[in-house]
């Protein structure tokens, strides 16, 4: 068996302890760490107390109080605002309310070239419309008859219609259209009332009786009974009657009662009429104011009758003759022997 030699290492080892650390030499290492830390410590500290100062407590500007309105005095803002005047404190004087108005708002005028649209449409200005020339009528009952004088003022309220289509001209008629009527009807249990105001610079008229329609006149025709006959032909429910102002002179206002027969024809009514006009002239033309009593019609007035209706006026513009130069009416289908061609009055 071979020899093997004891290692010196452990030989050298063998009775050697290893010599731990006092205590008393980690101490001093101790304290230096603790001393390190409490100075960075404070160190943080007064930087953080510096931050505060400068970014949080200097971003509010310091209060100024407010200084005191010297007694008397008042304060104004611009707005409109409402402020109380301050009385000095030994006064009686209650406070008063000032309103202080609005500054004027500047005008910037555009330039020559610039369109500016508008922001508003102007009213346009208010006109009186013309009468109706619509030819169906409606006419109200009056709560108190009118008085028959061709004076027109109590029909001011009453709507209004003109007979604006002529319908009848003479041969060689020379055209001069100077004739307007304006018509106004009303109605109670005893009479058909009427007031029409016409316009005529020459005003001719010679005749009387059945012949009035030969001069400066007007005529109404009536269809008593649409619902029982109405056709192209007229019967005996059918009227007309004539209003004649006279000339003012010599010739007094008058008028004249027609009625339609079996045989289509219309010829003076029996009995006359037994209405009441008058009739006035005025400046270039005339008025004419009547009563016509409902038996002229031999008619019975209700609420809500719709009987045929026509309203002519017929000129004469030379002197000294008898000649219907020219009729006009409300309704543009007008003829003489042809109730479907006339408008309608209702009752109301």
């Amino acid at each position: 068996m071979a020899y093997q030699r004891p290692d010196e290492t452990e030989d050298s080892w063998a009775n050697l302890v290893p010599e731990q650390p006092g205590r008393r030499d980690r101490l001093p290492v101790l304290l230096a760490v603790g001393g390190v830390s409490v100075v960075l410590l404070i160190l943080c500290l007064v930087a953080s107390y510096i931050l505060v100062q400068e970014f949080v407590l200097e971003s509010d500007p310091p209060q100024i109080p407010a200084l005191p309105t010297p007694p008397g005095s008042e304060a104004v803002v611009p707005g409109g605002e409402e402020l109380t005047t301050i009385a000095p404190e030994d006064s009686a004087a209650t406070p008063t309310l000032l309103t202080v108005p609005n500054p004027p708002t500047p005008i910037v005028l555009p330039s020559p070239t610039t369109e500016v649209a508008p922001t508003a449409t102007l009213p346009e200005p208010v006109v009186e419309p013309p009468p109706q020339t619509g030819s169906d009528i409606e006419i109200m009952m009056l709560p108190a008859a009118p008085v028959i004088d061709g004076l027109l003022d109590e029909w001011g309220s009453v709507p209004a219609s003109q007979s604006s289509f002529i319908v009848y001209q003479v041969t060689g008629w020379d055209g001069s259209d100077d004739l307007t009527a304006v018509w106004r009807l009303a109605w109670n249990a005893n009479n058909l009332y009427i007031a029409v105001e016409v316009t005529d610079d020459v005003h001719v008229q010679t005749q009387s009786g059945n012949q009035l329609f030969r001069g400066d006149s007007v005529d109404m025709q009536f269809d008593t009974n649409r619902p029982g006959d109405f056709g192209d032909g007229l019967s005996p429910d059918d009227f007309q009657i004539t209003l004649s102002p006279g000339d003012f002179a010599a010739l007094p206002p008058s008028a004249a009662r027609f009625q339609g027969t079996l045989n289509g024809q219309i010829l003076d009514a029996a009995g006359g009429h037994h209405l009441t006009m008058q009739a006035r002239q005025v400046g270039q033309g005339y008025t004419i104011e009547a009563a016509i009593p409902w038996s002229d019609l031999n008619l019975v007035p209700a609420r809500g009758l719709v009987i045929g209706l026509a309203l002519n006026a017929n000129d004469n513009d030379s002197p000294g003759t008898a000649v219907q130069e020219v009729m006009k009416s409300h309704v543009i289908t007008r003829t003489l022997t042809d109730p479907t061609g006339w408008g309608t009055l209702t009752l109301r």
